[in-house]
């Protein structure tokens, strides 16, 4: 069965994604899965669309890539957003754009994986934020598959449920929130065999956990567990290349607090 990495939120930080990657070679996995937030923020959001291209099985859209599409939604954005999306048009290709305009929104796979950037909740109003065990217990009654993947938090996140159908009535106190604040390298989370997790990787480029480092996950599908990697990369660089391209300081600056 598949080692399956979980990558989302990267948010043009090219030094933390370069990292990831390379932590992927050494952890054996057999596919990357990318749940959007690629561009924005961050002062190489071109680079880190060509590097998701390349090195990634399946991808989605996020906000932020919405955003490149449509920048009208960013009027209501706060600035450092506003200015993140900005520079990523200015700096993206014909052919970039087209790439992000060829992600879908979601995806699936048989009866196991969904993946989404924030919820599988149905929304009207913009993205919604999968934080709490009341948040999952309604996701919980919106997906069928075993594993449900999100992101758009920035704030790894494991919720796991022995229901097995999105029928059954699910509410918090049926569910077990996973303790995800990492001591040291990695931990590991054992999943139920029978029923389904919903399963936040956390921030690759801005985490906002108060934990710098950058984060991403291994679902391991032999083993039915979940890995929660964090991986150290070179904040300062970051500042560095944020301030040479104008952005404002704050988008690097945070960076070193993990918020």
């Amino acid at each position: 069965m598949p080692r399956l990495a979980i990558i989302s939120d990267i948010h043009g930080n090219r030094v933390a994604l370069e990292q990831v990657l390379r932590d992927c070679e050494v952890r054996n996995v057999d596919a990357i899965f990318c749940l959007g937030d690629i561009v924005g923020y961050g002062p190489e959001p071109a680079e880190c669309l060509a590097l998701v291209r390349a090195n990634c099985r399946l991808s989605i859209r996020g906000n932020h890539e919405d955003a490149l599409l449509h920048p009208e939604v960013t009027k209501t954005w706060n600035p450092v957003a506003r200015a993140g999306i900005a520079f990523a048009r200015r700096t993206m290709s014909p052919d970039s754009l087209a790439f992000v305009g060829s992600l879908p929104s979601s995806f699936a796979i048989s009866e196991t994986l969904l993946g989404v950037h924030d919820s599988p909740v149905p929304t009207e109003d913009g993205m919604t934020y999968l934080r709490t065990k009341q948040d999952a217990a309604e996701a919980f009654g919106w997906f069928g598959e075993r594993f449900c993947l999100v992101g758009h938090t920035h704030v790894p996140s494991c919720f796991t449920t022995t229901a097995k159908s999105a029928r059954d009535g699910i509410g918090p106190g049926d569910i077990e929130e996973h303790d995800m604040h990492v001591h040291d390298r990695a931990m590991v989370v054992e999943l139920p065999k029978s029923g389904r997790s919903i399963i936040n990787p956390g921030s690759v480029g801005q985490p906002r956990d108060r934990d710098p480092r950058a984060s991403y996950a291994v679902l391991d599908l032999g083993r039915n567990v979940l890995e929660l990697q964090r991986v150290e990369y070179d904040v300062a660089e970051v500042l560095r290349r944020s301030v040479a391209v104008g952005l404002p300081p704050i988008v690097g600056e945070r960076l070193a607090m993990g918020a």
